[in-house]
């Protein structure tokens, strides 16, 4: 079968859950005999948007679209035309049997699969987060730093008022006066009403959604999409080679790995770090993600780790790194703020032995039900430090926590399922 993976961004500049997710998954159908190449889109601000390159990754064909992040309209980041004629010369290259989208922003979104159904190809689309639903980055999170129970117009546009909008498409006379109590953010409330029915028009040319956790499809099911199109399956992982773990001692060796942003939470484990560090316990946190990606955070943490002995910041590290960080670590620590689907890190560090403490919301608190995880209430800084002061001071709470991680699912059923998916839809 030849598969084409469509995703916002991809390997080796973007290395977050999905994008990982679908390199283990490109591996992993490629083993299984599949022919699999993928379309994505990268920042190239030498070249003009929506031109094509041509890369490889791991042996895989990449087709990468320019996308500079350069919009005339906030349309433009759900629908996106001018993306169709990539689109149409990657389907007509590669001649795919299925497409997997794994995400649709820069890459035309309804554009994107309106032009691949033309072509009569079956489409399978992982709901990765909340895009379908959410006009900022489908983080279900505002700018002001609070997770959203639903996405209503008249609190979007507070997310999106910093895009470029053509008010004359959105004008009054055009659109009447719809929103008029907005004032000037009623061109983007106009706007992003015409999202809501374009996606929701856009759900039948969908074959069938993955969701990897049951939160995350409880929540798009609740939104219109039918439950009958949603398949929950976790995802899965290729097999890893265990390293020899070093028994849990003084200090109690915290990790934090992923994305340093705001609504990853990890200003809150920073703080609790210090905290700890000021109530005497023995801890070590040390923060595995790029300060660069989000400056401002990057220097609040810098401040915080300077004044504490007890908070490092050793930055990213290589993929064939994986192994040893988790070895030298004795509890994992995810304490996002937005409603995680099913963080990748959780079930990478159950993989090597790592039991994890987790906010208790969205898919962190699903996946913690099934052992190998302590919860503690999202962005409670005091909560999560009397957690690492506990575990610090009885090592055998960690032993006990490790011997309660179920099996990580295997990315050979994946494969399987996107197979059977596959068959029923042809």
């Amino acid at each position: 079968m030849r598969i084409l993976q469509v995703i916002h961004d991809f390997l080796p500049l973007h290395a977050a859950g999905s994008e990982v997710y679908t390199g283990h998954l490109c591996r992993a159908l490629r083993a299984a005999g599949h022919d699999v190449s993928v379309f994505t889109c990268e920042e190239h601000l030498d070249r003009p948007q929506h031109s094509l390159l041509e890369r490889t990754w791991d042996g895989f064909a990449v087709h990468e679209a320019v996308y500079n992040r350069q919009y005339s309209d906030l349309s433009e980041q759900w629908d996106d035309p001018k993306m169709v004629p990539l689109i149409e010369s990657v389907l007509e290259s590669q001649c795919p049997d299925l497409v997997h989208v794994q995400g649709l922003q820069f890459v035309g979104g309804v554009s994107a699969l309106k032009t691949i159904a033309a072509r009569g190809i079956p489409m399978v689309m992982t709901l990765h987060e909340y895009w379908w639903l959410c006009p900022r980055s489908g983080l279900m999170y505002d700018v002001e730093g609070r997770a959203c129970e639903h996405a209503e117009v008249a609190d979007c546009v507070r997310c999106v008022d910093l895009f470029p909008i053509d008010r004359d498409r959105w004008s009054d006379e055009r659109c009447g006066d719809t929103w008029s109590e907005l004032g000037d953010r009623r061109w983007f409330a106009r706007a992003l009403e015409e999202r809501v029915r374009d996606l929701a028009d856009a759900v039948d040319v969908v074959g069938c959604f993955l969701a990897p956790s049951r939160f995350l499809a409880e929540r798009y099911s609740a939104a219109g999409i039918p439950i009958k199109k949603i398949r929950v399956a976790d995802y899965g992982f290729p097999p890893v080679d265990v390293p020899v773990r070093e028994e849990t001692r003084c200090p109690l060796r915290v990790g934090f790995v992923g994305t340093c942003s705001d609504y990853k939470g990890v200003e809150v484990l920073a703080e609790a770090a210090v905290k700890s560090f000021e109530s005497g316990a023995d801890v070590e946190v040390s923060i595995y993600g790029s300060l660069e990606w989000f400056p401002e955070l990057g220097e609040k943490l810098a401040a915080l780790a300077e004044g504490c002995p007890a908070l490092k910041l050793p930055g990213p590290f290589e993929p064939d790194q994986q192994g040893e960080i988790y070895r030298q670590m004795d509890v994992l620590v995810v304490p996002s703020l937005w409603w995680e689907n099913s963080p990748l890190t959780i079930h990478e560090a159950w993989q090597f032995g790592v039991p994890v403490v987790v906010s208790d919301r969205g898919g962190m608190a699903e996946l913690a039900s099934r052992g190998g995880a302590i919860v503690f209430p999202p962005g409670d800084v005091l909560a999560l430090a009397e957690i690492l002061q506990k575990l610090s001071s009885t090592p055998k709470a960690v032993e006990d926590l490790r011997n309660t991680i179920s099996p990580v699912r295997d990315i050979s059923e994946d494969v399987a399922l996107l197979e059977e998916i596959y068959q029923t839809l042809a």
